[in-house]
């Protein structure tokens, strides 16, 4: 893309001396010296171009490319752009492997005829061992270079050109083994994109460099853009100095446009990379700037009709690759594709606020700065569902929750109206030997009070002494009863009470005063066994009497069914480990199969012909409640054995916490016979 600009920066007068021109990349000429001398001992002297050279490389190895450029690619980015595109393409679409190779002539730099010949003798020495397959021509300075040295240095290997107007090719008079890719310049469609813009456009200036590809290609410019003249007024700002180019166009007036062909160089013989210049006007100029080539785009450009080098690059590739599968070039013409695309900068068109639905139909829009919606819009609607199905989640497993808690507070309700029916059942059952409990106390109060009533008649005063004795015994005896009614309403009540502390000793003596009659009537020994520092348990005083009370009753009713057998019942409380206490209630009666032990637990079970089968299930229930656990287990000689463990109401509240949350860990820990 470089023109051929003297050495001196003034075209048109030659160097002094050409030793001047070599001298600026000297090791690059000793090379080439020595490899020519080198390529000419080695090869003799060059063949007569006959035909065609034998192939690169046999059937299935990678073909060999060889790309000629002006410039250094790599340090002219609109170079590089074509060197990837161009690579890209000859390595795409599953076609067969290639080796590419990228030259730089540096032809622009001097236009002396002994460089040309020395670079001749460099290639030609360079390639002598393996020749390329095709050898591709990038402008106009390396195809000039080919036409005239190709066939010493690639004795009949095919040339593909590109970037060159048909105008330019006819007048080269090309080999047979020459074809290529025509560049069709346009500039006119730019300034109308430009106007359908701006419509109040009425100034625009045209800006172009002095090198000699400036004005090669200012002629095309001024000939695309003469029917304009009289729409707006064009000034052409040609081969200025860059700082006076820069503060003119930071200083157009209103309604101006900026049209940028290209700049290699300027009035003062400064050298410029063409994007470089871009950068640096469309950063000082006051109106939007517009460009003919892809490449320029992402500057600070607006864009325009632009010419896309991609397009390029892949016609290059797909003639080349024809070639490269054995069709002469002379069957292969010269193609012209629309390689035109209307194509802007959505950051300039911003700056400028200039509207986008004002552009042609079919657009391309690069750098848009898309919305965080555009972005991630993936990710939001994924964490959108994902939210709303939690929310969704959450919200039934609260309505869940709210009916288990509803569901958990009416079986605590029916839980306690079948354990205070149970307790009515109980105590209706117990009626005879609860008379007795109630007739004894006042019979001893009769008994005493008649007593009183003798020795106060009397008058001495040794009966006075008698008769307060008396009395003594009746408040005894009506405290008795008292007590006997008292426990019996709790029993009778239906109320809930909250969990306290309850003292395991009272606990056990209230139900074995309330039996204590029947158990008389009965002939049933009763053994109570309590350890030293049994603690209290937490839980509900009634229902915990309810449960001993249900135990020891069925243990009566055992013994009942045993006949004569031996009549006993232990109690025994003690500590089991740390945080629970174990009740077990032990009998003599008919017992248990080892297979049934379990059953006993479940609603509707029950070994007595009259029975409800309700009584240890309630029981399980209540102490499942107050996080323990209730069991049976057999007897090693005869009878059965119930275990109750409760948690344990220490001092210590971090230690009531615990055990309470140990229920979980020694429900597991049940034994055999209850899982």
């Amino acid at each position: 893309m470089r023109p051929r600009i003297r050495q001196n920066g003034r075209p048109g007068v030659p160097n002094p001396t050409p030793v001047r021109d070599y001298m600026r990349f000297p090791g690059k000429i000793v090379l080439m010296l020595f490899l020519a001398a080198f390529g000419a001992m080695a090869a003799g002297p060059p063949a007569a171009p006959v035909g065609p050279v034998a192939p690169a490389a046999s059937q299935g190895q990678a073909k060999r490319i060889v790309v000629f450029y002006d410039e250094d690619k790599d340090n002219f980015p609109g170079l590089a752009t074509i060197d990837r595109g161009l690579r890209e393409a000859f390595r795409g679409e599953g076609g067969k492997p290639v080796e590419i190779h990228s030259e730089s002539l540096g032809l622009s730099r001097s236009a002396d005829s002994a460089y040309e010949q020395l670079l001749a003798a460099y290639y030609r020495a360079k390639y002598a061992g393996f020749p390329p397959d095709l050898v591709v021509a990038v402008l106009e300075p390396p195809l000039d270079f080919l036409r005239r040295h190709g066939d010493a240095i690639f004795p009949g290997v095919p040339v593909v050109f590109s970037g060159l107007d048909a105008a330019a090719v006819e007048a080269k008079h090309l080999p047979a083994n020459f074809t290529g890719v025509l560049l069709k310049r346009d500039y006119a469609p730019t300034l109308e994109i430009a106007l359908r813009l701006q419509p109040d456009t009425r100034n625009v200036f045209v800006v172009s460099g002095g090198a000699d590809y400036d004005r090669y290609l200012q002629g095309f410019v001024r000939r695309d853009l003469a029917r304009f003249e009289g729409r707006v007024a064009v000034d052409w700002l040609f081969n200025l100095a860059m700082d006076d180019l820069l503060q003119r166009l930071s200083h157009l007036p209103p309604h101006s446009i900026v049209l940028y062909v290209t700049v290699f160089a300027d009035a003062t013989g400064r050298r410029f990379v063409p994007h470089q210049a871009l950068a640096a006007i469309a950063a000082r100029a006051n109106a939007p700037v517009y460009v003919f080539l892809d490449q320029f785009l992402g500057l600070g450009a607006v864009g325009g009709n632009v010419y896309s080098t991609d397009a390029l690059g892949a016609q290059v590739a797909a003639l080349g690759r024809e070639i490269l599968e054995g069709r002469p070039p002379a069957s292969l013409p010269m193609r012209a594709p629309d390689a035109q695309l209307d194509m802007f900068d959505a950051r300039a068109l911003r700056h400028w606020h200039l509207d986008p639905s004002r552009l042609p139909p079919g657009s391309v829009v690069r750098y848009e700065e898309r919305s965080v919606w555009e972005l991630y819009r993936g990710y939001i609607v994924a964490a959108a569902a994902v939210l709303l199905m939690q929310g969704a989640l959450i919200a039934g497993l609260l309505v869940a929750r709210r009916r288990q808690r509803r569901a958990e507070a009416e079986a605590r309700r029916q839980r306690d109206d079948l354990a205070h029916v149970l307790r009515v059942t109980t105590l209706g059952e117990l009626t005879s030997s609860l008379a007795h409990e109630i007739n004894q106390p006042l019979g001893a109060i009769l008994l005493n009070a008649e007593a009183a009533i003798q020795f106060l008649a009397s008058g001495r005063p040794a009966d006075a002494t008698q008769a307060r004795e008396a009395l003594t015994d009746i408040v005894a005896s009506a405290g008795h009863a008292g007590h006997v009614i008292a426990r019996l309403r709790m029993l009778f009540r239906k109320e809930r009470m909250e969990p306290v502390a309850v003292d395991v000793r009272s606990l056990v003596d209230n139900v074995v005063h309330l039996l204590h009659a029947a158990m008389l009537i009965e002939r049933i020994g009763l053994r109570v066994v309590m350890d030293e520092s049994v603690p209290a348990v937490f839980g509900d005083p009634v229902q915990l009497e309810q449960v001993l009370l249900n135990v020891v009753r069925n243990a009566c009713d055992a013994i009942g069914a045993q006949g004569e057998s031996p009549r006993r019942i232990m109690i025994h409380a003690r500590r089991n480990g740390p945080g629970h206490v174990m009740i077990e209630v032990s009998d003599t009666g008919a017992g248990v199969k080892g297979d049934q032990l379990e059953r006993i637990f479940q609603q509707f079970v029950s070994t007595k012909p009259d029975g409800l089968g309700m009584g240890l299930a309630i029981s399980r229930s209540i102490i499942d409640a107050h996080g323990g656990l209730i069991w049976a287990s057999a007897n090693s000689d005869r009878g059965l054995t119930v275990h109750i463990e409760l948690v344990a109401c220490e001092s210590d509240a971090l230690r009531e916490v615990r055990a309470l949350r140990d229920v979980t860990a020694r429900r597991a820990r049940r034994p055999a016979a209850l899982s």
